[in-house]
């Protein structure tokens, strides 16, 4: 059976893929059909970049260090948030927002399962 680690860290490394290939098309022109930060796109590109090879390996290697690798991506996600939120908010786009909190969703799911392995060894 697979724990719940590795489960995170599949999750972890489709997150980060799929804000590989979202970021990959807007930096190469790909028009969505709303406006797009000049910026976002090469975040989300770095960032998913980073989550497939951080936090999903140490997850899947079960490593002591994937808890506060995901909490750090978790707190740069959510800075990221607030700050569109913040600053932004007349310019970017409701999909943009809505892409970031399925992100921050995301990694709750990650964290919740993190917490429920270490309950369980105990």
């Amino acid at each position: 059976m697979i724990s719940k680690l590795k489960t995170a860290g599949v999750l972890a490394f489709v997150v980060g893929a799929l804000s590989i290939f979202a970021g990959g098309m807007a930096m190469r022109g790909w028009n969505p059909g709303y406006s797009v930060l000049g910026w976002l796109p090469v975040y989300n590109f770095v960032m998913g970049a980073l989550t497939v090879f951080i936090p999903a390996i140490l997850l899947w290697r079960e490593s002591r260090h994937a808890r506060a690798s995901a909490l750090i991506f978790f707190g740069v996600h959510a800075g990221a948030t607030v700050l569109l939120l913040l600053a932004f908010r007349d310019v970017v786009a409701t999909q943009s927002l809505l892409a970031m909190i399925f992100r921050l969703a995301v990694w709750l799911v990650i964290l919740a399962m993190i917490r429920a392995s270490a309950q369980k060894t105990k």
